[in-house]
């Protein structure tokens, strides 16, 4: 790293809770590092953050964390990052806000300089059209909290530069993390699948056939961590919601948002920073403390639709990932790793999906798409799979 950025350092753009867990993980490098916040309340904030992760990292590693603390210095102008040859922009994801940003950037800095974006779903090749360095740009999509998590998506645009992605690549791993090459699409790969995961759990509520905790319990029971619906209140149905609407603008019908989410969203049941979403908070420690009850008169519950299955919730899923395979957006080998590692799924779901049987899997998907239609549209390259016997992707 250090031939690549002699003394130069790396810029941070955004203080937020991403942007302070991203330099706390950058700061394992050894190389200054330069943050920068317009509003002056969240810079505080994020300084305060990354003292708070600093301290508790000391604590469980018993190492002293006071030098790599010290690689952190606040900025106020942009202009104190002309002579830096990185800069990860990571504020909000905004298409315009980030426009401003990197315009006002490309104005300051040297042409050589590498912009990265910590987008989760904008377009990096439309994010390099506002400046004039569209070779330069790349994303860097780290996962919260980035300083925890192991997995970096490593977004070329079409115009992105070979040496760039390359880079990138290198750079990831520099920073004792795994990145996964991904080809530029609307969320990527880990969000892309994600997506169609937690909506899924949002119409089963919706349509009356299963409660909250019982889809939670049913996720947990079979692959994941944390459930769909405490995960949406944790990220916020606000950004859920856009992301959502970003994901059906895109790629159409089957990435439609549930009603119920919108309700919600109208309603300022916004989650954990609301203290009210699919669960009731407690205001102090933030802990979910039941099911909110409140939820009752937003549903809409369907009759004559068929008996809910914990497997429901990862069909959708399933079928996304064997169209990130025809669409070659990333390695056949990465999709399992990438979820493990962004989502903290206990089996890769490609995995579990032929541990289940991809005729299973089919069968089920073909009943569901009588009755429901867009969502469990069958991805051609499944049925393929199926009929050729595939027992695995490789």
């Amino acid at each position: 790293m250090t031939e690549i950025f002699p003394q130069a350092g790396i810029g941070i753009v955004g203080a937020g809770n991403m942007g302070a867990s991203i330099a706390v993980a950058v700061s394992i490098l050894g190389l200054p590092i330069y943050l920068i916040d317009t509003n002056p309340g969240v810079l505080q904030t994020g300084l305060a953050r990354i003292d708070k992760i600093f301290s508790g990292l000391a604590k469980k590693s018993g190492q002293d964390m006071q030098r790599r603390r010290g690689l952190i210095e606040p900025i106020e102008k942009y202009d104190q990052l002309r002579e830096v040859q990185l800069i990860i922009e990571a504020v909000t994801e905004d298409i315009e806000v980030k426009k401003s940003v990197l315009q006002t950037l490309d104005k300051i800095c040297k042409p050589e300089t590498i912009f990265a974006s910590n987008t989760s779903s904008l377009s990096i090749t439309q994010l390099a059209s506002f400046t004039n360095r569209e070779k330069q740009i790349i994303g860097l999509h780290f996962f919260n909290p980035a300083h925890l998590m192991q997995l970096v998506e490593v977004i070329p645009g079409i115009k992105t530069a070979p040496q760039v992605s390359d880079f990138a690549l290198d750079f990831v791993k520099k920073l004792d993390k795994f990145p996964v090459k991904v080809e530029e699409c609307p969320s990527f790969l880990v969000n892309r699948l994600l997506g169609r995961y937690i909506n899924e759990a949002i119409w089963v509520l919706q349509d009356g056939l299963a409660d909250v905790k019982t889809i939670d319990e049913a996720a947990c029971n079979l692959l994941m961590p944390i459930g769909p619906l405490q995960l949406r209140d944790m990220n916020g149905l606000d950004v859920g919601l856009s992301v959502s609407q970003i994901n059906y603008a895109e790629y159409g019908e089957r990435y439609k948002p549930p009603v119920l989410l919108e309700k919600m969203a109208e309603l300022n049941m916004l989650g954990k920073k609301s203290q009210s979403g699919f669960y009731k908070y407690d205001r102090e420690s933030g802990k979910p403390l039941a099911a909110n009850d409140d939820l009752a008169a937003l549903l809409q519950p369907r009759k004559n639709l068929p008996v809910f299955e914990p497997l429901q919730l990862f069909l959708p899923m399933i079928i996304e990932a064997f169209l990130v395979l025809q669409e070659r957006i990333v390695a056949p080998a990465d999709i399992d790793f990438a979820l493990q590692a962004g989502l903290g799924m206990r089996k890769g779901l490609m995995e579990f999906a032929f541990e289940y049987g991809l005729p299973n899997c089919l069968s089920k998907i073909e009943s569901l798409y009588a009755v429901y239609g867009e969502r469990f549209r069958p991805a051609s390259l499944l049925k393929r799979y199926v009929w050729a016997g595939q027992k695995s992707l490789l």
